[in-house]
Protein backbone atom coordinates (compact mmCIF):
# COMPACT_ATOMS: atom_id res chain seq x y z
CA UNK A 1 0.00 0.00 0.00
CA UNK A 2 1.25 4.07 -0.88
CA UNK A 3 0.30 6.88 0.37
CA UNK A 4 -0.61 8.21 -3.18
CA UNK A 5 -4.24 6.86 -2.50
CA UNK A 6 -5.90 10.17 -0.01
CA UNK A 7 -8.95 8.57 1.60
CA UNK A 8 -10.02 12.26 2.69
CA UNK A 9 -11.69 14.42 -0.14
CA UNK A 10 -11.09 17.74 2.42
CA UNK A 11 -9.92 18.78 6.20
CA UNK A 12 -13.59 18.27 7.57
CA UNK A 13 -13.58 14.89 6.43
CA UNK A 14 -10.09 14.26 7.71
CA UNK A 15 -11.10 15.45 11.16
CA UNK A 16 -14.49 14.01 10.80
CA UNK A 17 -12.49 10.47 10.91
CA UNK A 18 -9.91 11.17 13.32
CA UNK A 19 -12.74 11.85 16.04
CA UNK A 20 -15.18 8.41 15.16
CA UNK A 21 -14.44 4.92 15.05
CA UNK A 22 -13.71 3.05 11.77
CA UNK A 23 -13.30 -0.96 11.65
CA UNK A 24 -10.67 -0.04 8.77
CA UNK A 25 -8.66 1.60 11.31
CA UNK A 26 -7.67 -2.06 13.54
CA UNK A 27 -4.81 -2.75 11.42
CA UNK A 28 -1.62 -0.25 12.40
CA UNK A 29 -0.53 0.26 8.69
CA UNK A 30 -3.89 1.45 7.78
CA UNK A 31 -3.86 3.65 10.86
CA UNK A 32 -0.81 5.37 10.08
CA UNK A 33 -1.61 5.56 6.10
CA UNK A 34 -4.83 7.50 6.52
CA UNK A 35 -3.27 10.03 9.28
CA UNK A 36 -0.35 10.83 7.19
CA UNK A 37 -2.81 10.99 3.95
CA UNK A 38 -4.96 13.83 6.61
CA UNK A 39 -1.90 15.82 8.24
CA UNK A 40 -0.19 16.21 4.67
CA UNK A 41 -3.66 17.29 3.32
CA UNK A 42 -3.67 20.38 6.17
CA UNK A 43 -0.39 21.07 4.20
CA UNK A 44 2.07 20.39 6.95
CA UNK A 45 5.31 18.66 5.22
CA UNK A 46 6.34 15.45 6.58
CA UNK A 47 8.17 12.66 4.26
CA UNK A 48 8.57 10.10 7.08
CA UNK A 49 6.90 9.48 9.80
CA UNK A 50 7.07 6.42 12.35
CA UNK A 51 4.56 4.77 15.24
CA UNK A 52 5.35 2.49 18.27
CA UNK A 53 2.43 0.33 19.09
CA UNK A 54 2.98 -1.84 22.72
CA UNK A 55 1.47 -5.58 22.38
CA UNK A 56 0.63 -7.55 25.22
CA UNK A 57 2.51 -10.56 23.87
CA UNK A 58 4.36 -13.35 25.41
CA UNK A 59 7.50 -12.62 22.82
CA UNK A 60 6.72 -9.52 21.38
CA UNK A 61 7.34 -5.87 22.53
CA UNK A 62 5.62 -4.26 20.28
CA UNK A 63 5.40 -3.35 16.55
CA UNK A 64 7.07 -0.39 14.90
CA UNK A 65 5.20 1.26 11.68
CA UNK A 66 7.12 3.35 9.08
CA UNK A 67 5.70 5.53 7.02
CA UNK A 68 7.78 7.20 4.26
CA UNK A 69 6.54 9.34 1.56
CA UNK A 70 6.25 7.79 -2.09
CA UNK A 71 7.14 4.37 -0.11
CA UNK A 72 5.73 1.39 0.97
CA UNK A 73 4.82 1.07 4.58
CA UNK A 74 6.99 -1.12 6.51
CA UNK A 75 6.11 -3.27 9.80
CA UNK A 76 8.16 -4.31 12.49
CA UNK A 77 7.65 -6.84 15.19
CA UNK A 78 9.93 -6.29 18.17
CA UNK A 79 10.69 -8.67 20.85
CA UNK A 80 11.40 -8.42 23.99
CA UNK A 81 14.99 -8.31 23.90
CA UNK A 82 15.32 -5.06 22.16
CA UNK A 83 15.41 -2.81 25.16
CA UNK A 84 19.06 -4.46 25.35
CA UNK A 85 20.38 -3.34 22.05
CA UNK A 86 21.27 -0.33 19.99
CA UNK A 87 17.91 -0.53 17.73
CA UNK A 88 16.57 0.62 21.47
CA UNK A 89 19.72 2.38 23.26
CA UNK A 90 20.11 5.68 22.80
CA UNK A 91 17.79 6.54 20.69
CA UNK A 92 14.36 8.96 20.60
CA UNK A 93 12.32 6.33 21.19
CA UNK A 94 14.31 5.54 24.87
CA UNK A 95 13.96 9.20 26.03
CA UNK A 96 10.48 9.56 25.09
CA UNK A 97 9.59 6.47 27.49
CA UNK A 98 11.62 8.49 30.28
CA UNK A 99 10.56 12.10 29.78
CA UNK A 100 6.86 10.99 29.07
CA UNK A 101 6.06 14.24 27.04
CA UNK A 102 6.93 15.57 23.52
CA UNK A 103 10.61 16.11 22.56
CA UNK A 104 11.49 17.71 19.68
CA UNK A 105 14.94 18.60 18.09
CA UNK A 106 16.02 21.03 15.25
CA UNK A 107 18.16 19.04 12.86
CA UNK A 108 20.12 22.48 11.34
CA UNK A 109 22.46 22.67 14.27
CA UNK A 110 26.01 20.65 13.66
CA UNK A 111 25.72 16.65 13.71
CA UNK A 112 27.88 16.77 16.66
CA UNK A 113 25.55 18.69 18.32
CA UNK A 114 22.46 16.24 18.56
CA UNK A 115 22.03 13.70 21.09
CA UNK A 116 21.22 10.50 19.12
CA UNK A 117 22.75 8.45 16.05
CA UNK A 118 19.31 8.49 14.83
CA UNK A 119 18.73 12.08 14.25
CA UNK A 120 22.62 12.05 12.77
CA UNK A 121 21.15 9.94 10.54
CA UNK A 122 17.84 11.56 9.65
CA UNK A 123 19.98 14.82 9.16
CA UNK A 124 22.35 13.08 6.79
CA UNK A 125 19.55 12.16 4.76
CA UNK A 126 18.25 15.50 4.34
CA UNK A 127 16.29 16.13 7.39
CA UNK A 128 15.46 19.74 8.81
CA UNK A 129 12.97 19.01 12.11
CA UNK A 130 12.53 15.59 14.11
CA UNK A 131 9.27 15.52 16.85
CA UNK A 132 8.24 12.96 18.64
CA UNK A 133 4.89 12.83 20.36
CA UNK A 134 3.39 10.48 23.08
CA UNK A 135 -0.10 9.10 23.23
CA UNK A 136 -1.96 9.72 26.28
CA UNK A 137 -1.90 6.57 28.58
CA UNK A 138 -2.16 5.54 32.16
CA UNK A 139 0.43 2.24 31.98
CA UNK A 140 3.63 3.43 33.43
CA UNK A 141 5.53 0.63 32.04
CA UNK A 142 4.29 1.21 28.06
CA UNK A 143 4.41 4.53 26.10
CA UNK A 144 3.11 4.52 22.37
CA UNK A 145 4.25 7.42 20.58
CA UNK A 146 4.40 9.05 16.61
CA UNK A 147 7.17 10.24 15.37
CA UNK A 148 7.19 13.61 12.46
CA UNK A 149 10.05 14.28 10.35
CA UNK A 150 10.29 16.93 7.60
CA UNK A 151 13.61 17.78 4.89
CA UNK A 152 11.49 21.26 4.12
CA UNK A 153 14.19 24.16 4.86
CA UNK A 154 13.19 25.63 8.28
CA UNK A 155 11.86 22.71 9.52
CA UNK A 156 7.89 22.82 11.31
CA UNK A 157 6.61 26.25 12.25
CA UNK A 158 5.68 26.70 16.26
CA UNK A 159 1.98 26.46 14.88
CA UNK A 160 2.69 22.92 13.08
CA UNK A 161 4.18 21.92 16.10
CA UNK A 162 0.81 22.92 17.94
CA UNK A 163 -1.43 21.33 15.41
CA UNK A 164 0.23 18.10 15.27
CA UNK A 165 0.34 17.39 19.31
CA UNK A 166 -3.43 18.28 18.97
CA UNK A 167 -3.64 15.78 16.08
CA UNK A 168 -2.03 13.19 18.17
CA UNK A 169 -5.00 13.35 20.92
CA UNK A 170 -7.93 11.72 19.00
CA UNK A 171 -5.09 9.55 17.09
CA UNK A 172 -4.26 8.17 20.36
CA UNK A 173 -7.41 7.07 21.06
CA UNK A 174 -7.85 5.70 17.80
CA UNK A 175 -4.47 4.19 18.25
CA UNK A 176 -5.33 2.43 21.97
CA UNK A 177 -7.69 0.37 19.84
CA UNK A 178 -5.75 -0.57 17.57
CA UNK A 179 -3.65 -1.96 20.28
CA UNK A 180 -6.76 -3.57 21.98
CA UNK A 181 -7.84 -5.01 18.95
CA UNK A 182 -4.48 -6.53 18.22
CA UNK A 183 -4.21 -7.74 21.62
CA UNK A 184 -6.79 -9.56 21.79
CA UNK A 185 -6.29 -11.67 18.70
CA UNK A 186 -2.75 -11.98 19.64
CA UNK A 187 -2.88 -13.06 23.15
CA UNK A 188 -6.20 -15.79 21.79
CA UNK A 189 -3.87 -16.96 19.60
CA UNK A 190 -1.35 -17.68 21.60
CA UNK A 191 -3.26 -19.49 24.18
CA UNK A 192 -5.81 -21.26 21.76
CA UNK A 193 -4.26 -21.55 18.37
CA UNK A 194 -4.92 -19.33 15.73
CA UNK A 195 -7.66 -21.75 14.07
CA UNK A 196 -9.46 -21.75 17.89
CA UNK A 197 -8.64 -18.32 18.21
CA UNK A 198 -10.48 -16.72 15.01
CA UNK A 199 -13.64 -19.09 15.51
CA UNK A 200 -13.74 -17.44 19.44
CA UNK A 201 -13.67 -13.66 17.50
CA UNK A 202 -16.10 -14.59 15.31
CA UNK A 203 -18.18 -15.69 17.95
CA UNK A 204 -18.42 -19.76 18.28
CA UNK A 205 -17.88 -19.28 22.12
CA UNK A 206 -21.09 -20.87 23.47
CA UNK A 207 -20.43 -23.53 26.05
CA UNK A 208 -21.69 -26.94 24.54
CA UNK A 209 -21.37 -25.81 20.97
CA UNK A 210 -18.88 -26.89 18.55
CA UNK A 211 -18.40 -28.77 15.08
CA UNK A 212 -17.49 -32.49 13.91
CA UNK A 213 -14.03 -32.68 12.05
CA UNK A 214 -12.40 -35.48 10.45
CA UNK A 215 -8.59 -34.48 11.12
CA UNK A 216 -5.11 -35.78 11.92
CA UNK A 217 -4.64 -36.13 15.80
CA UNK A 218 -1.04 -35.92 16.91
CA UNK A 219 -0.51 -36.69 21.04
CA UNK A 220 3.45 -36.48 22.13
CA UNK A 221 4.49 -37.02 25.60
CA UNK A 222 8.11 -36.35 27.31
CA UNK A 223 9.82 -39.59 28.63
CA UNK A 224 10.87 -39.55 32.72
CA UNK A 225 9.18 -36.34 32.85
CA UNK A 226 8.54 -37.97 36.97
CA UNK A 227 12.01 -38.18 37.32
CA UNK A 228 12.75 -34.66 35.86
CA UNK A 229 10.64 -32.90 38.22
CA UNK A 230 12.46 -34.34 41.60
CA UNK A 231 15.51 -33.66 39.73
CA UNK A 232 15.42 -29.80 39.10
CA UNK A 233 13.97 -26.93 40.67
CA UNK A 234 10.47 -26.17 39.70
CA UNK A 235 12.15 -23.05 37.85
CA UNK A 236 14.85 -25.20 35.75
CA UNK A 237 11.91 -27.42 34.98
CA UNK A 238 9.87 -24.87 33.43
CA UNK A 239 12.95 -23.64 31.67
CA UNK A 240 13.28 -27.24 30.26
CA UNK A 241 9.91 -27.80 29.34
CA UNK A 242 9.38 -24.57 27.16
CA UNK A 243 13.01 -25.58 24.86
CA UNK A 244 10.79 -29.32 24.67
CA UNK A 245 7.79 -27.61 23.90
CA UNK A 246 9.43 -25.17 21.33
CA UNK A 247 10.87 -28.30 19.55
CA UNK A 248 7.62 -30.25 19.32
CA UNK A 249 5.37 -26.97 18.63
CA UNK A 250 8.22 -25.29 15.83
CA UNK A 251 7.81 -28.96 13.96
CA UNK A 252 4.04 -29.13 14.49
CA UNK A 253 3.27 -25.50 12.92
CA UNK A 254 5.60 -25.76 10.24
CA UNK A 255 3.81 -28.68 8.58
CA UNK A 256 0.52 -26.74 9.09
CA UNK A 257 -0.55 -28.35 12.13
CA UNK A 258 -2.51 -26.54 15.10
CA UNK A 259 -1.48 -27.22 18.73
CA UNK A 260 -4.54 -27.39 21.02
CA UNK A 261 -3.38 -27.80 24.62
CA UNK A 262 -0.13 -28.40 26.71
CA UNK A 263 -1.24 -31.38 29.20
CA UNK A 264 1.47 -31.21 31.52
CA UNK A 265 4.57 -32.87 29.46
CA UNK A 266 1.87 -33.49 26.38
CA UNK A 267 0.77 -31.74 23.19
CA UNK A 268 -2.07 -32.73 21.82
CA UNK A 269 -2.27 -30.83 17.61
CA UNK A 270 -4.38 -31.29 14.85
CA UNK A 271 -3.67 -31.37 11.25
CA UNK A 272 -6.85 -29.97 9.18
CA UNK A 273 -7.57 -31.97 5.90
CA UNK A 274 -6.91 -29.04 3.75
CA UNK A 275 -5.18 -31.10 1.48
CA UNK A 276 -5.18 -34.35 -0.60
CA UNK A 277 -5.46 -37.03 2.61
CA UNK A 278 -2.20 -38.41 1.87
CA UNK A 279 -0.47 -35.10 1.61
CA UNK A 280 -1.56 -33.94 5.00
CA UNK A 281 -0.40 -37.45 6.14
CA UNK A 282 2.94 -37.13 5.09
CA UNK A 283 3.03 -33.65 6.68
CA UNK A 284 2.28 -34.92 10.12
CA UNK A 285 4.86 -37.69 9.64
CA UNK A 286 7.66 -35.07 8.97
CA UNK A 287 7.03 -33.07 11.86
CA UNK A 288 6.83 -36.32 14.35
CA UNK A 289 10.20 -36.78 12.96
CA UNK A 290 11.60 -33.16 12.66
CA UNK A 291 10.64 -32.79 16.48
CA UNK A 292 12.61 -35.77 17.64
CA UNK A 293 15.56 -34.20 15.55
CA UNK A 294 14.89 -31.08 17.02
CA UNK A 295 14.62 -32.66 20.44
CA UNK A 296 18.15 -34.57 20.09
CA UNK A 297 20.17 -31.34 18.52
CA UNK A 298 19.08 -29.40 21.50
CA UNK A 299 19.87 -32.28 24.17
CA UNK A 300 23.34 -32.57 22.26
CA UNK A 301 24.29 -28.93 22.24
CA UNK A 302 22.44 -27.35 25.44
CA UNK A 303 25.04 -27.18 28.05
CA UNK A 304 22.81 -25.65 30.75
CA UNK A 305 21.87 -29.34 32.25
CA UNK A 306 24.98 -31.70 32.66
CA UNK A 307 24.22 -34.81 30.87
CA UNK A 308 20.47 -34.08 30.44
CA UNK A 309 19.09 -36.16 27.23
CA UNK A 310 15.50 -35.67 26.51
CA UNK A 311 13.48 -37.98 24.54
CA UNK A 312 9.89 -38.03 23.58
CA UNK A 313 7.10 -40.31 21.56
CA UNK A 314 4.69 -38.96 19.30
CA UNK A 315 1.53 -41.12 18.36
CA UNK A 316 -0.49 -39.96 14.63
CA UNK A 317 -3.88 -40.87 14.22
CA UNK A 318 -7.08 -39.79 11.99
CA UNK A 319 -10.43 -39.46 13.52
CA UNK A 320 -13.89 -37.75 13.90
CA UNK A 321 -14.14 -35.70 16.75
CA UNK A 322 -16.05 -32.40 18.16
CA UNK A 323 -14.27 -29.36 18.13
CA UNK A 324 -15.43 -26.74 20.45
CA UNK A 325 -15.83 -25.36 23.72
CA UNK A 326 -16.62 -27.52 27.14
CA UNK A 327 -16.53 -26.46 30.67
CA UNK A 328 -18.02 -25.10 33.60
CA UNK A 329 -20.04 -21.66 32.96
CA UNK A 330 -17.18 -19.49 34.36
CA UNK A 331 -14.49 -21.35 32.38
CA UNK A 332 -13.88 -23.05 28.88
CA UNK A 333 -11.92 -24.52 27.02
CA UNK A 334 -11.65 -24.47 23.35
CA UNK A 335 -10.40 -28.67 22.72
CA UNK A 336 -11.18 -31.46 20.57
CA UNK A 337 -13.71 -34.41 22.23
CA UNK A 338 -14.00 -37.85 20.57
CA UNK A 339 -13.32 -41.46 20.88
CA UNK A 340 -10.21 -40.62 18.34
CA UNK A 341 -8.89 -38.64 20.71
CA UNK A 342 -8.65 -41.22 23.77
CA UNK A 343 -7.52 -43.74 21.00
CA UNK A 344 -4.60 -41.65 20.38
CA UNK A 345 -3.63 -41.20 23.61
CA UNK A 346 -3.63 -44.72 24.41
CA UNK A 347 -1.34 -45.03 21.22
CA UNK A 348 1.03 -42.61 22.37
CA UNK A 349 1.44 -44.45 25.71
CA UNK A 350 2.73 -47.87 24.05
CA UNK A 351 5.71 -45.41 22.24
CA UNK A 352 7.22 -45.86 26.01
CA UNK A 353 7.79 -49.74 25.41
CA UNK A 354 7.95 -49.47 21.41
CA UNK A 355 9.47 -47.17 18.97
CA UNK A 356 9.00 -43.10 19.55
CA UNK A 357 7.21 -42.55 16.70
CA UNK A 358 3.43 -45.05 16.76
CA UNK A 359 0.64 -44.90 13.73
CA UNK A 360 -2.38 -46.09 13.26
CA UNK A 361 -3.18 -48.36 11.02
CA UNK A 362 -5.77 -45.61 9.48
CA UNK A 363 -3.21 -42.99 9.34
CA UNK A 364 -0.52 -45.80 8.47
CA UNK A 365 -2.30 -46.93 5.26
CA UNK A 366 -2.20 -42.79 3.79
CA UNK A 367 1.75 -43.37 3.51
CA UNK A 368 3.60 -44.63 1.08
CA UNK A 369 3.93 -48.77 2.14
CA UNK A 370 7.40 -48.71 2.04
CA UNK A 371 8.12 -45.97 4.73
CA UNK A 372 5.84 -48.04 7.20
CA UNK A 373 6.11 -50.79 9.14
CA UNK A 374 3.57 -53.20 11.10
CA UNK A 375 5.06 -54.02 14.71
CA UNK A 376 1.02 -55.92 14.88
CA UNK A 377 -1.80 -55.78 16.68
CA UNK A 378 -1.38 -54.31 20.42
CA UNK A 379 -3.91 -53.38 22.92
CA UNK A 380 -5.16 -50.18 23.83
CA UNK A 381 -6.02 -49.47 27.30
CA UNK A 382 -9.64 -49.20 27.60
CA UNK A 383 -10.44 -50.35 24.43
CA UNK A 384 -12.20 -53.74 23.49
CA UNK A 385 -10.30 -54.67 20.13
CA UNK A 386 -6.72 -54.97 19.65
CA UNK A 387 -5.57 -52.30 17.00
CA UNK A 388 -2.43 -53.10 14.52
CA UNK A 389 0.20 -50.54 14.73
CA UNK A 390 2.71 -49.10 12.62
CA UNK A 391 6.17 -47.57 12.90
CA UNK A 392 8.40 -46.03 10.16
CA UNK A 393 10.68 -48.49 8.79
CA UNK A 394 13.67 -46.63 9.34
CA UNK A 395 13.34 -46.69 13.43
CA UNK A 396 12.86 -50.84 12.67
CA UNK A 397 16.45 -50.32 10.84
CA UNK A 398 17.80 -48.56 13.71
CA UNK A 399 16.89 -50.97 16.26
Amino acid sequence: MVDSITNFLNEDDFRLWLNSYDPNDQAPEDLILRFMNGINLLGIDIYRASMWLPTFHPELWGTQIVWTRGEEIKKYRRDHNITTTPTYLNTPGEAIHKARKALRWKLTVAADELPFPLLRDVKHDGGTDYLIVPFETSDLKEQPWITFATNRAGGFSEFEIKIIKELCLPLGWKARVTMAEFATKSLLGVYLGENAAQRVINGQFKRGTGESINAIIWYCDLRGFTTLSEQYSPTSLVNILDQYFECMASAIETSGGEILKFIGDAVLAVFPLTEPLSQCCEKALVAAETALINLSIWSEQQQQYSALTLQAGVALHIGEMLYGNIGGSSRLDFTVIGSSVNEVTRLESLCKTNFPILASKVFAQHIRHEKMYSIGKKHLMGMQQDHEIFTLKKLINRS
